[in-house]
This record gives C-alpha cells, structure tokens and sequence, in this order.
C-alpha cells in the first residue's frame, strides 16, 4: 500500500489495503493522536460485524476508520455506535436529497436498504483487540444501566505529526486505558450489488442518479462525527438519543434480534434496544437484527 498527502495530516490516505481497520489499529498501537482517521480506495480484506466481509468495488465506497480516544465511562463506550450512525445518516441527509435513516445497532438504510454500515472496535491497554459484533460491549460489574451524567476527564494531551516516524510514539501511561477504532463504509457510487446484496443493499448514486464525491463525503462525515462526539461526551447520551429516536428505522417495528422477539419500543441509556416482548420489556446489547414487518412502522415516539 503507498500512503498519500501530507504525512503530518490527521487523515492517512491510502491506496489499496487489507482494510483501514487494521491499518488504525497499528497506529493507535504506537501512540497516534485521537481522532486521526485512515482513508483507502479499495480494501482487500475489510470487515464488518460478525466477521463478514465488506467488499466494494475500487473508488465506489468511502472507507474510513477514526481512532478514537474516548472521554467517556466505560459502561457508556457503546453509544459510540449509534453516535456514528446519527453523524453518518446526518452527512448523508446534507449532501444528497435522501431521507437516511438508522437501524440498530449500527447501519444506515435509504428506503429500507442498507447504505452505510458502522463497525466498532475496541481495547484496553496491554489487553488483545477485541473484533465488534454489533454494539460493542465492555465488561461491567452490573447489568443495571448506567448514568448518562458521569464525570468526564479532561481530554489528554496526545501527539501531533509524522504518523510513521517511531519519533512520534508515546509511552504507553499517556494514552488513554480504553482506544476505540470505528469503521465507517458508505455505498456512494454503486450501479449494482451481487445477486445476494441486490434486494438489501443501495448507494447514493442508485437512490439519486448522482453521488458526491469521496473528499465531500468525509469532510461533512468528519463535521457531523466531530459536532455528535463533542455533544456525546459533553452533555452525555441524551441528546444523541434523542435525534437517534428521530432517524429510526427501528422503533416500532416488530424485530427479531438473536432469539428475542417483540416489539421495538425504545433505546436504552446506554445504547442497548428495548424489545416489548409480550408485555415485559427485554434489553439487547448487541445481535443481528430482523425486521418482521418491514413494510410497517409504527410512529416514532
């Protein structure tokens, strides 16, 4: 792979790479600075949820993964998920005529099809990457959800420059326990899905008759992750619930998420969908989830 642009920039731009996820991943291993994001044309082994593949023809897609540093409590970490997707739908909705919505856990959908899909991976210091599947969720010591109104440090001083000069690395007790590594992939110039993906995927271009191009797409991503991200670890969930809510796919719906069926009421405080399953309200942090009456939702609360 041959990176591209100033080496000193915040954004990597790369070629061809096994997938940007990766590449973030070794970067945030020697130290690189919160928020730097890495961009490709094509990858060659990019992931999604649950170990699936992500494959898009060169140059058609906005590939992108942001390391990020976060300043939030553990338990509220997986909100990260839906912040992304608030931030990706609102991109979408500037820069196109579409009305982008959310699915839970972590997917943007133009008319029911899948536009944009979101991957969240994590780790803490001197422990393994753990791959996302879903929403990713890190260990508690309760079920019980909890506050959004928790005390957050004040950001820490990270390193700026060379992305590939060893000079840049910094020691290991600087960098925040818990590093976040998001992947971000947005179907813009697609005229066509395989046979499997036809009746479920869409892109920007099929929806419209034209896409933005990739530069327009990551700069508005970046304004809207940056805006959400700052509200998300200033004033808590709250408002990103909120607006979350708003985008919805999925609130009422029936849905079938890992076994648990019923009826999608609500998201909880830290990012887990509330299932009405036959009177009692069930809490699901993570799972691949099924419509079953696509074609009717009930409104929005």
């Amino acid at each position: 792979m041959m990176a591209r642009g100033s080496a000193a920039a915040e954004i990597v731009r790369l070629d061809t790479v096994d997938s940007t996820q990766s590449v973030a991943v070794a970067l945030a291993e020697r130290g690189a600075a919160d928020r730097t994001v890495v961009v490709a044309d094509q990858q060659l082994a990019g992931r999604g949820r649950r170990g699936r593949a992500w494959q898009a023809p060169a140059g058609t897609s906005l590939l992108a993964s942001i390391l990020v540093r976060p300043r939030l409590p553990q338990a509220l970490l997986p909100t990260f998920s839906p912040t992304t997707a608030v931030a990706t739908a609102e991109a979408l909705r500037r820069l196109a005529p579409v009305a982008a919505r959310v699915k839970w856990p972590n997917d943007v959908l133009i008319g029911g099809k899948k536009v944009a899909g979101i991957l969240l991976e994590s780790r803490a210091r001197s422990a393994t990457w753990h791959p996302g599947s879903g929403v990713s969720e890190p260990g508690r010591s309760s079920l019980r959800p909890p506050s959004v109104h928790g005390g957050l440090p004040e950001p820490a001083t990270i390193i700026q420059g060379d992305l590939t000069d060893p000079a840049t690395i910094i020691p290991a007790t600087t960098i925040p326990a818990t590093t976040i590594i998001i992947g971000i992939g947005v179907n813009l110039g697609q005229l066509d899905f395989p046979p499997e993906l036809a009746g479920h995927a869409t892109s920007v271009a099929l929806e419209t008759g034209s896409a933005p191009d990739r530069e327009t797409m990551l700069a508005a991503l970046l304004e809207e992750f940056d805006a959400w991200r700052g509200r998300l670890e200033r004033e808590g969930f709250g408002p990103v619930r909120e607006r979350w809510r708003m985008l919805s796919d999925t609130i009422g719906r029936h849905v079938t998420v890992d076994g648990v069926t019923g009826l999608a009421v609500d998201l909880d405080v830290d990012g887990a969908l509330l299932i009405d399953v036959g009177g009692t309200v069930r809490r699901v942090i993570a799972g691949e989830l099924a419509a079953d009456d696509a074609g009717s939702r009930a409104p929005n609360r």
